[in-house]
């Protein structure tokens, strides 16, 4: 298996599910050619990835591990025991998995897998290629795969690959907060399409220019364009007033907990 190309090998998915249709229309997106063959279990899930990304449907999961070079596990945390029961993984197999908050070491305590297990977020930014892939530990098959998708960013220590979960949480909560910002102008008057493309535009030129600006501290950005007498200012002083910066650091704290308790 090591010495086949990306191209040649399949990639087999057991769960068909959001995180799984991310990963898969970026792939396709980013110009991967590999097979890619699906679990049947989400039936509706799974044709319609297979019309529109040029996928196969097995008849099973073990077919889908007979017939694959590489594995991705996307199911809930509390389905994964179930999802391994009775299955029969090859030894040289690569298995990926975008299982939240199971160590490496409870992966292999719920089933029967092989030596090679990655852990991997792919969270929904990457159907557009934009955003990066936490893994973990390095793997060059499983990074070369992910770089189709976006930017893979390798951990060295498992708490380490978990604080980036924690990170990735916040594509989730952006959205309403961009929402809640479209949803402002429109109450002061302006055109639907307009108040989104105004928001997501501002949005996506700060995150350009902080990764311009990338020897700057963040915090540093800000103090230069807050100065004294700014409207930027007085918005942010409210912001800061009302904990509402501070109120994240309370959501990733909340989140990490979680995610440590349940690996």
């Amino acid at each position: 298996m090591t010495n086949k190309s990306l191209a040649s090998m399949t990639l087999g998915i057991l769960g068909v599910g959001y995180f799984a249709s991310y990963f898969i229309a970026g792939l396709r997106k980013g110009g991967f050619k590999g097979q890619i063959l699906l679990s049947p279990r989400n039936a509706k899930t799974a044709s319609k990835l297979a019309q529109t990304h040029n996928c196969s449907i097995a008849e099973s999961n073990q077919e889908v591990i007979d017939r694959s070079d590489i594995v991705l596990l996307s199911v809930k945390p509390e389905h994964l025991q179930e999802l391994l029961t009775n299955l029969d993984f090859k030894d040289d197999q690569i298995v990926i998995s975008a299982v939240a908050g199971i160590s490496v070491e409870n992966h292999h305590k719920a089933g029967p897998l092989p030596e090679t297990l990655i852990r991997m977020i792919p969270v929904c930014c990457i159907e557009a290629g934009e955003g990066v892939v936490p893994i973990y530990p390095t793997h060059k098959t499983v990074e070369d795969l992910a770089r189709f998708t976006g930017a893979p960013v390798v951990f060295d220590t498992e708490q380490e690959f978990d604080l980036s979960l924690a990170a990735s949480c916040m594509n989730g909560w952006l959205y309403e907060f961009f929402g809640s910002m479209a949803q402002w102008l429109e109450n002061k008057g302006l055109p639907p399409e307009t108040a989104r493309v105004l928001v997501l535009h501002n949005v996506r030129g700060a995150t350009g220019y902080a990764l311009l600006k990338e020897n700057e501290d963040l915090t540093s950005i800000t103090n230069g364009i807050a100065t004294e007498g700014t409207y930027t200012l007085k918005g942010l002083d409210v912001l800061r007033n009302h904990q509402g910066i501070t109120a994240w650091d309370k959501a990733l704290d909340e989140v990490h907990a979680n995610l440590v308790k349940g690996s």
